[in-house]
């Protein structure tokens, strides 16, 4: 049975991609509807079983299997026009066939000429392809048939419009077939369904500009355009939101014009509007060189949920694709002295940069000053701040004394370093003769450079850092942030930043990695963790295990019961879940939201993340809540603490987590419309998260490690 559903799943989910839903339930029920039109239907199964067939015989794989979606709907026009007999399976093979491979040829055309997906341009080229073989040679023709079906009002006008054009996706054109696909297809993904109704608005409002009022036949291209742009190929956000509206017109604008050209050869127009539009718009965006909204998934389409709350993630985590990553240039704590866009030499075009000293109280120095020994940075060791390249250097330049500036050499002693990727690091205001590295050589991070200094224009000593896009000297800077620090806070607490851009007046360090720490929560590939989960409802324990998997595309992840599981990274500085797939798992969730980011060093006190509140057991009712007014979920702000527990010899993590669900209200109504959870995980050296629990309006439970049953009895 398990073996039969898996040689199911592509052709379900080939239904499902019509509408770019990935669900294999939705790909059933969208089966279900189109034996609404039976004729077409069962010319659709045959199209997707040849398709299948042949990419297996000729050992055709392309990503998606989008083969098998042309198949699908080549067999469904097909059957919809044509009487169902020998001759049509023998065109719908043949077809097939053609489908098969230009899916596979165009695919890798498209990708390496504009980075463009394939979609279903084969399934045009092979209908217009009969098309035409039949206007050369009319008994080589098969047979037509009309589309026939039910008519009348179902519902209203405008819905009954909506649905049906809808419907003409799947070729079951009727309100009531169409209605049950919008059903389908805002279970999947309501923000697909919204896409839809917005793009087909869009369209139908941009044909009524040229003075056309009927869509229905044409109307699924502005959904689809709609979808693709706002909810597949981009993150979704405001942007992207505008941009799936322009789609959806534009495919209407395309349908307008495509009528003119197609008319007089008796081509019908099929998806062909939605393929201008979707190109047109990937093509000119995909040749942007800069990061900006909207943001584009061609590499790795998915979900509008899914992408949406991977882009929300790594957004709280402070991923930046514009601003290079640099570890502090130091070793303890030092002083932010002055941050970009500093008041004294931090200006257009050096605004980014950072200056450096050391503070002990509120003092910099010892003495008056006078003297550069006096300063507590001056001789201290300076590290790479990055693996890189030597490429420049100076160090015979003498340090000046406090009070002094040499103008004449800016910079003073200088370290110019290159990365992997072709940026440049400048270290400068180095001590004289203290620089330990030779040009060409190769720095990695951590490793001891030089000495901080009072070199070139330098009142006083202390340590400049700045990136800066090109070679020369005094090139302009580009933005920055330092990876893995801890930033001194308030009673003297240690927050961990994974990605940090450094304000003037704070003091922060780089974290020490503990070994103890990442050797406990270590997940190497096969090893699993049997914990047994107690509610403290009165319910029966039960005993449930988490196991680490590697993907064929080497990505590991956290796999729970069923197909539930989450990938994660585990670096020198930090452990970090994200991309949780799968239906609900009470131990994964609750392991992901006492642990999802975890630094491994014992001197980070506090930090913060954002886990999706899809991780909260949430009961039906407000689960439905949430559908409704986050339809692309949101992340609960939660905050950590570490401690020493000296009762169970382990590190003591506590999470408190809140969701704000309407986080615009004011704080008297705010209350109502948040939900609080508290997590407590132990980490315990040579054994590993030996204990978890979990409270929530009541509901708490508790997790023990299976081996440590009888040392800590519940």
């Amino acid at each position: 049975m398990t073996a039969a559903v898996a040689q199911l799943a592509p052709l379900l989910r080939a239904y499902a991609a019509v509408l770019f839903c990935d669900s294999v339930w939705a790909g059933a029920w969208f089966a279900l509807v189109t034996w609404w039109t039976p004729r077409a239907a069962l010319a659709g199964v045959i199209g997707l079983a040849c398709a299948a067939l042949w990419a297996r015989r000729l050992a055709l794989s392309t990503p998606g299997d989008p083969h098998l979606v042309n198949g699908l709907l080549s067999g469904l026009v097909l059957g919809a026009f044509h009487v169902l007999d020998w001759t049509l399976v023998g065109w719908i093979v043949i077809v097939s066939l053609f489908v098969t491979l230009a899916s596979h040829w165009l695919a890798s055309l498209l990708w390496r000429g504009s980075r463009l997906p394939v979609m279903s341009l084969p399934f045009v080229v092979a209908i217009w392809l009969i098309a035409l073989a039949g206007q050369v040679d009319h008994a080589a023709v098969i047979l037509p048939a009309a589309l026939s079906g039910e008519a009348g009002t179902v519902f209203f006008r405008e819905a009954d419009d909506f649905f049906t054009a809808l419907g003409w996706l799947l070729l079951v054109p009727y309100p009531v077939a169409g209605a049950l696909m919008f059903a389908g297809l805002a279970v999947a993904s309501r923000y697909l369904a919204l896409l839809a109704l917005a793009g087909y608005v869009a369209g139908h409002l941009a044909l009524a500009l040229f003075g056309r009022t009927e869509s229905n036949a044409i109307g699924f291209n502005f959904m689809l355009a709609a979808m693709a742009l706002g909810g597949i190929f981009a993150i979704p956000g405001r942007a992207s939101f505008l941009m799936a509206l322009a789609g959806g017109a534009m495919a209407a604008l395309f349908a307008g014009a495509l009528t003119v050209v197609l008319q007089p050869f008796h081509l019908p127009m099929l998806t062909l509007p939605f393929l201008c539009a979707v190109y047109l718009w990937l093509g000119a965006l995909g040749t942007r060189g800069t990061l900006q909204a909207p943001y584009l998934t061609l590499e790795n389409p998915a979900a509008p949920e899914a992408a949406f709350e991977r882009m929300r993630l790594a957004s709280a985590r402070g991923t930046d694709a514009h601003s290079l990553a640099l570890h502090a240039p130091f070793f303890g704590e030092w002083r932010v002295s002055q941050g970009f866009d500093g008041p004294h030499t931090h200006r257009f075009p050096w605004q980014h940069a950072l200056d450096f000293d050391i503070v002990e109280g509120k003092r910099t120095h010892d003495g008056a000053g006078i003297e550069r020994g006096d300063y507590y940075c001056f001789g201290a060791p300076v590290v790479a701040p990055v693996v890189a390249q030597v490429v420049k250097l100076q160090g015979d330049l003498p340090d000046v004394t406090p009070g002094e500036v040499d103008v004449a050499n800016n910079w003073g002693n200088f370290l110019l370093l290159r990365t992997v990727a072709g940026d440049h690091v400048l270290l400068a205001h180095l001590q004289h003769s203290s620089i330990c590295v030779r040009a060409g050589e190769w720095v990695v991070a951590g490793q001891r450079i030089a000495a901080c200094g009072s070199s070139g224009r330098s009142p006083v000593p202390h340590l400049h850092l700045h990136a800066q896009a090109g070679g020369p000297l005094g090139s302009p800077t580009r933005p920055f942030h330092l990876a893995n620090v801890l930033v001194r806070g308030e009673g003297g607490k240690r927050e961990f930043r994974l990605f940090h851009r450094p304000v003037e007046g704070e003091i922060l360090a780089a974290a020490p990695r503990e070994e103890r720490i990442a050797a406990a929560l270590h997940l190497p590939a096969g090893r699993s963790m049997r914990y047994r989960v107690r509610p403290r409802d009165g319910s029966a324990a039960s005993v449930r295990e988490l196991r680490s998997e590697l993907t064929l595309l080497g990505q590991s992840r956290l796999a729970g019961s069923g197909a539930a599981s989450s990938a994660f990274e585990e670096t020198p500085a930090v452990q970090g879940f994200y991309d949780r797939q799968g239906p609900r798992d009470a131990l994964l969730d609750l392991w992901l939201l006492a642990l999802g980011l975890t630094p491994l060093s014992a001197s980070a006190d506090r930090w913060q993340d954002r886990p999706s509140v899809r991780l909260l057991p949430l009961g039906i009712a407000q689960r439905m809540v949430v559908a409704l007014l986050r339809p692309l979920g949101g992340g609960c702000d939660s905050a950590y603490r570490r401690v020493w527990d000296d009762t169970a010899h382990a590190w003591r993590q506590d999470g408190d987590h809140r969701f704000r669900l309407l986080p615009w209200f004011g704080p008297r109504l705010a209350p109502c419309f948040e939900w609080r959870a508290k997590t407590r995980a132990w980490i315990e050296p040579g054994r590993g998260v030996s204990r978890l629990q979990f409270t929530m309006r009541g509901l708490r439970y508790d997790v023990l490690l299976e081996t440590d049953l009888k040392e800590n009895p519940a």
